[in-house]
C-alpha cells in the first residue's frame, strides 16, 4: 500500500508546534519586553475569545449561566501558562483575594476587560460573590439569634434559605436541577455550585421589592469587605 510522504501533516518532518493562544501569547510577549504583568494580564483577560475550555486534566468554564464572566478563573489560567507574569505576593495576592496592584483603577479594569466582559464581571460580582458574602451574613444573624434564645444550631442552612429564598436547601437545588435540566443530584461540582449560587440571587431579586434588594446588597458588600480585612489583618505581620 501507498507510504505517506516524510513530513505529511508537518514541516520538514517535523511536529507543528502547539497552539498558544493570542491571549497567552500577548502576555508572555508583554512580560518579557517588562511590561507590568497586570496590565498585560488584563489586555489578555480582555483578548480571551472562549468561554470554557479544557487544559491538561482540568476543565475551565469562565461564563457562568451564559451571562456570569469568572474573570479571576482566567486569571489563574494565564499566569499557569506564564509564571513569569508577576511577583508570587502579587500574583496569591491576585488568587486569593482578587486584589489588584494599587495602580489598577477602576477605569483602568474596565477598559481592558471591555464593556461586555465588564458587565459579565458584575453580574459574577453580585450574583455570586456578594451573595454568598451575604449568605455567611444571614447566617451569623441566624445563629445569634438562636444563641439568644437558648437554641441549637441544627439545620440552620436550611433557615438561612427560607429567610433568603422561601424554601429548603433541598427543594431550591430540586427546582435548580430541574429548571436548568440537570441529572438530579445533591452533590455539585465547582462550576455547578457556581450556577446555583448565581440562581438564587436572581430567586432572591425576584421574590423581594426594590428597598429590600438594595438592603441585601448593602449586607453582602459589608459582609464581604469584613472578611477581606480580617484577611488581611491575619496576613499583616505582628508588631516588632
Amino acid at each position: 500500500s501507498p507510504r505517506p510522504a516524510a513530513g505529511h501533516g508537518a514541516v520538514d518532518g517535523r511536529l507543528p508546534a502547539p497552539f498558544v493562544p493570542p491571549a497567552i501569547d500577548h502576555l508572555a510577549s508583554a512580560v518579557a519586553q517588562g511590561r507590568p504583568w497586570a496590565d498585560a494580564l488584563l489586555e489578555a483577560v480582555g483578548l480571551w475569545g472562549s468561554t470554557s475550555e479544557s487544559h491538561g486534566d482540568r476543565a475551565y468554564q469562565y461564563l457562568i449561566a451564559s451571562e456570569a464572566f469568572d474573570w479571576l478563573l482566567l486569571a489563574e489560567r494565564l499566569l499557569e501558562a506564564v509564571p513569569e507574569a508577576g511577583d508570587l505576593n502579587g500574583r496569591e495576592r491576585l488568587l486569593l483575594h482578587g486584589e489588584l496592584p494599587g495602580y489598577v483603577t477602576d477605569s483602568h479594569f474596565k477598559a481592558a476587560l471591555g464593556p461586555e466582559k465588564y458587565r459579565a464581571h458584575l453580574n459574577f460580582f453580585f450574583g455570586i460573590v456578594v451573595e454568598e458574602a451575604l449568605q455567611r451574613a444571614v447566617e451569623e444573624e441566624v445563629a445569634k439569634e438562636r444563641t439568644v434564645k437558648g437554641l441549637h444550631q441544627h439545620g440552620i442552612d436550611d433557615a438561612v434559605a427560607m429567610r433568603l429564598y422561601g424554601d429548603t436547601q433541598a427543594a431550591l437545588l430540586r427546582r435548580f436541577n430541574r429548571e436548568t435540566g440537570r441529572m438530579r443530584r445533591t452533590k455539585l461540582s465547582l462550576h455547578d455550585y457556581k450556577e446555583f449560587v448565581y440562581w438564587l440571587n436572581k430567586q432572591r431579586i425576584a421574590r423581594s421589592d426594590p428597598s429590600r434588594t438594595a438592603s441585601d446588597t448593602r449586607k453582602g458588600l459589608k459582609a464581604l469587605s469584613d472578611l477581606r480585612n480580617a484577611d488581611a489583618g491575619r496576613q499583616a505581620p505582628a508588631p516588632a
